[in-house]
């Protein structure tokens, strides 16, 4: 069998065919490889992969990824080849420049180089690609180029979600912060609230009922209606001073800082006893924990317990309390109505701020609160906060 006739025509057509197939194959490796790096490598890490993916790409030996600061001035994201060269692509950045560019300056250090814009989703310049190679080559035609631009915009794409995400945990840093500040700022004016008023309005209706009670000891014999009515006025006197005493307990409970957390929110839970509710503690400890952790943690116990005697219509109330494994819980659960919980607690608006504030307390010591409710099959709350290694104290 006769071998067909050589065709040099068709041997060009089949290599011109072939290169154009690895051309389109590196470009496609380009991007891909890329694509997969922005998603599996940390970020300074990725920067400078990508780099050198482009380097390689373009056959060029120096390479620069920045970005412009608000000041703008220059912010290097990558660097590949000698620092002095580096800093030449650094002169040649420009903001201004609206697509790829090819410059050429024979007999310089660099004669050639190419620079493409980084772009935000508005258009906006933010940031640049550039190329360069210290010695002369032929231009890129227009895929090489049209494949880099297309690197550039993953580039940016990935580059400006980074800067949106780094701005967005600033901004929730800066949030906490404040938060932080208020409820310390609300903690240190419930102390001197609950000071002024033992101090002065306190003491006013002690020394007022007991002045009343000396009184009605030493009055003579009255009508049943005067004494029913000065026995109204005792009674009203011991009301005040009980109400007051509970206030001051509230703002500021004296056996928190004098007996702990457990102690507080036992004596906290006789609110629950008065209104006819059967208490239990299912575990409790009563060891000490950091001032800070004691009171986020009074306070989570104190709004659940309000919950409870306003919302619940519960009969019986279970309380927990445990330090183990680096990591103090409370448990504050009741057989109640209960409620439905559709959103997490956080995007609820306002029709569950107090559980919010209650997470939000959980949160700023690294911790966190769940909720679990359900109507017809009550509540349960519960809040778990780690511990410093030196925190607990027996």
């Amino acid at each position: 069998m006769q071998s067909p006739p050589h065709d040099p025509g068709s041997a060009l057509a089949i290599r011109s065919q072939y290169r154009q197939s690895q051309s389109r194959a590196a470009r496609l490796g380009l991007l891909l490889g890329t694509g997969h790096e922005l998603t599996q490598l940390p970020l300074p890490a990725m920067r400078q992969r990508a780099l050198q993916r482009a380097c390689a790409f373009m056959a060029m030996d120096h390479g620069l990824l920045l970005e412009w600061a608000p000041d703008n001035a220059l912010r290097t994201l990558a660097s590949h080849g000698s620092a002095e060269r580096v800093d030449l692509l650094a002169n040649l950045a420009q903001p201004q420049i609206l697509g790829p560019n090819w410059l050429e300056a024979p007999g310089s250090a660099l004669p050639q180089v190419l620079r493409i814009p980084l772009r935000t989703s508005e258009g906006v310049a933010f940031g640049a690609l550039l190329l360069g190679n210290s010695v002369a080559l032929g231009a890129p035609d227009n895929e090489d180029i049209e494949s880099l631009q297309l690197l550039a915009t993953l580039l940016a794409a990935h580059l400006e979600n980074s800067r949106l995400l780094e701005a967005l945990q600033a901004r929730e840093r800066t949030m906490s912060e404040l938060v932080h500040r208020l409820f310390s700022a609300q903690e240190d004016e419930r102390k001197r609230v609950a000071y002024d008023l033992h101090d002065g309005l306190a003491q006013n209706l002690a020394g007022l009922h007991q002045r009343l009670q000396g009184f009605a000891g030493r009055c003579p014999s009255l009508p049943p209606a005067l004494a029913s009515e000065l026995q109204a006025i005792l009674d009203l006197a011991q009301g005040c001073v009980g109400e007051g005493r509970q206030l001051i307990g509230g703002l500021r409970p004296h056996v928190l800082d004098d007996f702990g957390l457990y102690k507080a929110v036992d004596k906290e839970a006789d609110r629950l006893r008065d209104a006819g509710l059967t208490v239990s503690w299912v575990e409790h400890s009563s060891v000490r924990l950091p001032g800070n952790t004691e009171i986020a943690l009074f306070r989570i116990a104190q709004e659940g317990i309000n919950n409870i005697l306003k919302h619940a219509q519960a009969s019986r109330v279970g309380l927990g309390l445990a330090v183990e494994d680096g990591h103090a819980s409370l448990r504050v659960e009741d057989d109640g109505r209960g409620f439905a919980l559709e959103q997490p607690i956080e995007t609820n608006g306002s029709r569950h701020l107090g559980l919010a504030a209650m997470q939000e307390r959980a949160n700023l010591l690294g911790g966190h609160l769940a909720c679990c409710s359900q109507p017809g099959a009550g509540t349960r709350l519960l809040a778990s906060v780690p511990l410093p290694s030196a925190g607990v104290q027996p």
